[in-house]
């Protein structure tokens, strides 16, 4: 497996050029999905067959703790993010596929360091974090790609009560709701609270909510935090719980 860049326990106090900011590397397995590669040419595998793609790709990593993302809730898109060059990046570039037949449906080129975040339940729309700064690592926002329309939408996905929020931290773990609408993610921020980045992937919406969880106290259990769905509760680090109706966070 690839793994990403910088050890999560020294993100903190990495420099900015091995920070990877929004990049957090790829996986060569996901969903039943495997990538090997042969020189300049990649082979994906899954239960629908093989298909050779010319290129280095990878399935993206969403989370520091691991986790791999790529697969729509509806498991007939998938999305592979290049491999090559060094982040930040110029330009960016993602695969999109079609997995039954296993067949290659767009390639997406932006301008800039974009990381995958997310997709919309039937594929519609991808979600990509994209890299603010190269001086300000942890900096991001997020985006919205209509893969339908084939184009990148001007409109920042962000939470319309909080306008002058500055989106900052690395994705901790996150949970996703049955039948993948919503993505919840925990991010940590060394320079401030912690906070949970809801998006509702079908909307094109998010909200995020602030944790009264200081770092400087405890922030070694802040980067072990897991995440889990327990009814309409969203359960972050067995402290604290998110009502994902409003949003209101109380203690455990």
């Amino acid at each position: 497996m690839r793994i990403a860049l910088v050890a999560a326990a020294t993100l903190a106090l990495a420099p900015a050029a091995a920070a990877v900011g929004p990049w957090l590397g790829t996986a060569d397995e996901a969903a039943g999905y495997t990538l090997s590669q042969d020189g300049a040419t990649s082979t994906l595998a899954g239960e629908t067959g093989s298909l050779a793609l010319p290129g280095a790709w990878g399935f993206p990593r969403v989370t520091l703790h691991g986790a791999v993302g790529g697969l729509s809730a509806d498991g007939r898109t998938l999305v592979l993010v290049e491999t090559a060059g060094d982040h930040p990046a110029q330009a960016t570039s993602f695969l999109v596929l079609r997995t039954t037949p296993l067949r290659v449906l767009r390639t997406v080129r932006l301008r800039g360091d974009f990381g995958f975040d997310a997709l919309s339940p039937n594929g519609s729309t991808l979600y990509l974090v994209e890299h603010v700064s190269a001086q300000r690592v942890a900096e991001y926002r997020v985006r919205a790609y209509d893969l339908q329309r084939g184009r990148l939408l001007g409109r920042v996905v962000a939470d319309k009560r909080q306008r002058d929020w500055v989106m900052s931290g690395y994705p901790v773990d996150r949970a996703t709701s049955s039948g993948g609408r919503w993505v919840y993610t925990l991010y940590m921020n060394p320079d401030n609270y912690p906070f949970v980045h809801a998006l509702d992937t079908a909307s094109r919406t998010a909200v995020c909510v602030g944790l009264p969880w200081s770092w400087s106290d405890d922030h070694q259990a802040i980067m072990d935090a897991k995440v889990r769905l327990d009814g309409r509760r969203l359960v972050i680090g067995g402290r604290f719980a998110l009502d994902t109706a409003s949003f209101r966070v109380s203690k455990l």
